[in-house]
């Protein structure tokens, strides 16, 4: 059984002037023990997929079920087996510690008290919160506070987290250290399945075991990252940093073999920047023998993007107006 799947899940949103398309024929399915990612523009319908998912809207049509249950008809079973964690949550008590916090949400869930507290216990040691454990909440950081989050969302020991951007607000150390809990203790240790919204790309690309990349509501690219690096190998764009610019180079770069296109993005009196799209990986030896014919001194050359971004470009994606204009839920 897969920890969640959906089949040709729709959703439109309602507006003055008709109807609005968040989703369209979404079909996915995510295993057990996977640390899934979900990448796309604003607009792109991610949000609306994980309130499908997480029982907070009802689909225009299609089927969603998370851990064996269906979204619509087993609502309520399906809420016991997942935690949600929104990026810049607001709802936790300033006056009232970590643990309190950890305790009066316990509370809400019917987890019995003694079995509440060692579970608080518990996660505020595994986020290392447990020497602020007794800290008022109005006194930790972006970071700590991120941290609480994600651990009240484990306060049932669920067997599925969806995250909506973990790391966003954190400093670089504490992001990282966010990111191996997750990956280490959460996926691999625990076996729990992790489904992440992000818009790092890195982050995606090191912890996800596959990613599913949307925009305007479609699914346009599903599988592991490494297959998906690979399909996006097909072109490359790199920076070429040069002391000058003479007249022509642009137009004799376009016409080497194996150039699609050169652009002049940045030029001041100190450096022009070019960029270059080839369609092969590799380098055509052609663009080194025009600069050293010319006399142009390289300062720099390196890729534009590499990993997913590639895949990101080649397939244009953009942003559709769909979240966008979807109400707050």
């Amino acid at each position: 059984m897969n920890a969640l799947s959906t089949d040709s899940l729709a959703h439109d949103f309602p507006s003055p002037r008709g109807p609005v398309q968040a989703l369209s024929e979404v079909t996915l399915s995510v295993e057990r023990g996977e640390f899934f990612g979900l990448f796309g523009p604003n607009g792109a319908g991610k949000s609306t997929l994980i309130r499908i998912l997480t029982t907070l809207i009802i689909p225009t049509s299609g089927r969603a079920t998370v851990m064996g249950h269906d979204v619509l008809r087993q609502a309520d079973k399906a809420r016991e087996n997942f935690g949600l964690v929104f990026a810049n949550e607001n709802s936790f008590y300033g006056r009232l510690t970590g643990r309190q916090n950890l305790e009066f949400f316990a509370a809400l869930q019917n987890i019995p008290r003694s079995q509440a507290k060692q579970r608080a216990a518990e996660l505020l040691d595994l986020f290392g919160l447990g020497n602020a454990a007794d800290a008022y909440f109005q006194s930790y950081s972006t970071g700590m506070r991120q941290k609480l989050n994600v651990a009240r969302a484990l306060l049932h020991n669920p067997p599925l987290l969806f995250l909506d951007e973990p790391t966003k607000g954190m400093d670089v150390v504490t992001a990282e250290s966010v990111r191996t809990l997750l990956r280490r203790d959460l996926v691999e240790r625990q076996g729990k399945t992790v489904v992440l919204t992000t818009h790092d790309l890195d982050e995606m690309e090191s912890l996800c075991d596959r990613v599913a990349i949307l925009e305007a509501g479609k699914i346009r690219a599903f599988g592991a990252p490494a297959d998906l690096i690979q399909q996006a190998s097909a072109s490359v764009v790199y920076r070429l940093e040069i002391a000058a610019a003479p007249d022509g180079l642009v137009a004799q770069l376009s016409g080497l073999p194996g150039v699609d296109s050169v652009e002049a993005v940045s030029q001041t009196s100190a450096a022009t920047v070019l960029e270059l799209t080839f369609r092969d990986p590799a380098t055509p030896p052609d663009l080194w023998q025009t600069l050293a014919a010319r006399h142009i001194a390289v300062k720099r050359y390196a890729p534009k993007d590499d990993g997913l971004r590639a895949l990101i470009r080649n397939n244009g994606l953009s942003a559709s107006p769909s979240d966008a204009n979807a109400p707050s839920v």
